[in-house]
């Protein structure tokens, strides 16, 4: 099981919600848990994968053998120094050249991820730099696919990217 934990703000139940909606189309139930970043500590899981959509008062630290890694919009200065703060290994999306993912190509519904830099998996196997092409079943702002890329490499799922849909 992986937990992913979103860290965004009291009315951002709409990025949480299209988060979902892209990742239950890769993980069946016994899968995911996605919760708000409030609840982390109650969940108990050794898989953590925190997405910070924006800045939260609290930083989350693993407990005991939870792995945990961070997902993060380069776009945001003080969000890079919060989770920079927190000391989880982290995965900066965005459009700059040095971020780890970003979008290569976007025209109308299709997107080209590019994987600028290997990622080590959850599971202990290693991604390699690539660009995968996608087509977006629904439209979404850039930093929530390159999000959902992120968790689906990092929980090695890399082959439902591969598909060309998401």
């Amino acid at each position: 099981m992986v937990t992913i934990l979103v860290a965004d703000s009291k009315d951002g139940s709409g990025f949480s919600c299209a988060l979902s909606r892209i990742l239950r189309r890769h993980f069946n139930e016994e899968e995911l848990r996605l919760c708000d970043i409030k609840n982390a500590q109650s969940t108990g899981d050794d898989n953590m994968i925190v997405v910070y959509k924006q800045l939260q008062p609290t930083a989350f630290r693993p407990q005991g053998d939870q792995t945990a890694v961070a997902i993060v919009d380069s776009s945001d200065e003080q969000l890079l120094r919060h989770v920079s703060d927190t000391r989880l290994p982290a995965i900066t999306c965005g459009l700059r050249s040095r971020d780890t993912i970003t979008l290569s190509s976007m025209a109308g519904e299709s997107v080209v991820i590019d994987l600028r830099r290997s990622i080590s998996c959850l599971n202990g196997d290693t991604a390699e730099p690539q660009e995968i092409p996608l087509r977006q079943l629904d439209p979404h702002e850039n930093f929530l696919l390159m999000a959902s890329a992120a968790i689906l490499i990092l929980s090695g799922k890399i082959e439902c990217l591969k598909e060309g849909y998401i």
